[in-house]
């Protein structure tokens, strides 16, 4: 997993391409760190292929992270082409709170990102 952020634009981006490790999760939790605690937080996830995670404690551990950033987390857009996955963040979408989720095709990215500002 590919992960970026922006202070300026209190943006994490990322790119899930096969499984995702604890290492990677790692890497989101020092991208949501280094974003100012005050700050709301928009994620653009890109997932072109997702194969579950490595382990129980990569599962874990974005669980974990999701719900220590649900606070603060403003809006998250997603693109893939994968349905069950689209239908999920469709799902989601009604239960977080304070929170705008929405799914795009990853023909879409720069739709994505200009919803995100």
């Amino acid at each position: 997993m590919e992960v970026n952020y922006s202070k300026e634009k209190g943006l994490i981006t990322y790119v899930v391409d096969g499984r995702i490790t604890v290492d990677d999760m790692r890497q989101m939790q020092e991208a949501r760190v280094q974003l100012s605690p005050n700050q709301s937080i928009k994620i653009l996830a890109i997932v072109t292929s997702f194969k579950g995670y490595a382990s129980f404690g990569a599962m874990k551990n974005a669980l974990l992270g999701d719900l220590r950033m649900l606070p603060h987390l403003s809006k998250y857009a997603i693109c893939t082409d994968i349905i069950w996955l689209r239908n999920v963040v469709s799902f989601l979408n009604h239960l977080v709170p304070k929170s705008t989720l929405k799914v795009f095709p990853l023909r879409d990215r720069e739709l994505a990102e200009l919803w995100l500002e």
